[in-house]
């Protein structure tokens, strides 16, 4: 099953996992998560977020509750995972700009995240592509990323 994860798809998915997929769904191809968590984002009853790690793959996905608990982020944090067919976990700052330098310099934000003195945590947003580079100590940690949206409410679920 790895194999079939390998690939990054912006907007669509990892793999054979495809956003948009239910909980059941994901447990079919996966199996049962390492670790399951909720959260809520706000005081509102309905915004709960699950969060399913996979300790052995380096991989969480998250289920929102106001999309009727379909999948709706991807997260990695393994070189094995690919972007474009190139491996970009464990990368320099400097190296991971290199790579994504096919992007318009516009489309990409870098913001300083670090809350205690001494630790730099960054992290690289390209917005229209709704993916996201971590960064801890300036090498990339962690790619995540979600479906596409039309406008500020609506995924374009992939089909």
């Amino acid at each position: 099953m790895k194999k079939q994860l390998k690939d990054i798809k912006p907007g669509y998915g990892l793999g054979v996992l495809k956003f948009g997929m239910k909980r059941s769904e994901v447990n079919l191809l996966l199996g049962e998560p390492s670790f399951v968590d909720k959260y809520s984002h706000s005081d509102s009853s309905n915004d709960l977020t699950e969060s399913w790690e996979y300790e052995d793959l380096a991989l969480s996905l998250s289920f929102d509750e106001e999309e009727q608990w379909k999948l709706t982020m991807i997260s990695v944090s393994s070189d094995f995972y690919e972007l474009e067919e190139k491996s970009l976990i464990g990368k320099s700052e400097v190296e991971t700009l290199k790579e994504l330098a096919h992007f318009d310099e516009d489309e990409l934000f870098l913001e300083d995240c670090s809350e205690v003195e001494g630790e730099d945590h960054k992290v690289v947003e390209v917005e229209d592509k709704s993916i996201n580079f971590w960064f801890i100590n300036g090498v990339l940690d962690e790619i995540q990323w979600s479906p596409f949206f039309i406008d500020d409410d609506t995924i374009d679920w992939p089909q």
